[in-house]
């Protein structure tokens, strides 16, 4: 088994992510023949962009990217592109109403995939921060939301999510 190892700004420029014609995501490594891949993040939710884990068709882990922005633009859209569709969480972008309903919560949200309705029992255990100015809100069927920043939201908005806080 070969050790895992950090790729170095020079060997992330030696390197190709991109999507092949059967759709899976490939890496070229110094323009030898490209491998299957896929990409898991170590730590989703506080640092999205570093930390990426490239592993083969078969799970093993070969390298470490510590940070995509370094990747060049083509593997950089690729690798955003791969990480969006296999962790795909729904940003709030907007907080429609906030209502209490018996012992529930029921919100109605735009978000960046349309609009949502969650319903949450338990605020204290729904959302839950994960960084300065973000949290995942989870409601009760198990879907995740991720909202950032409710400083930048609009004023109504804003009075929504402090009746949650």
């Amino acid at each position: 088994m070969n050790p895992i190892y950090f790729l170095s700004r020079s060997e992330l420029s030696q390197i190709r992510l991109f999507r092949a014609s059967d759709g899976s995501l490939r890496l070229e490594q110094e323009g030898k023949a490209s491998a299957r891949v896929t990409l898991i993040r170590s730590f989703p939710y506080t640092m999205p962009d570093r930390f990426i884990s490239v592993r083969s068709a078969d799970g093993h882990e070969i390298a470490m990217i510590q940070d995509v922005k370094l990747l060049n633009g083509n593997s950089l859209q690729a690798a955003r592109e791969e990480l969006d569709r296999k962790y795909m969480i729904p940003v709030i972008t907007q907080i429609l109403t906030v209502r209490k309903r018996g012992s529930g919560w029921h919100l109605q949200a735009d978000t960046n995939y349309g609009p949502a309705a969650l319903v949450m029992e338990n605020l204290h255990e729904s959302i839950q921060p994960v960084a300065e100015s973000r949290w995942i809100v989870t409601d009760n069927e198990g879907r995740r939301f991720e909202l950032s920043d409710p400083e930048q939201m609009d004023a109504r908005s804003r009075e929504h999510w402090k009746k949650l806080i």
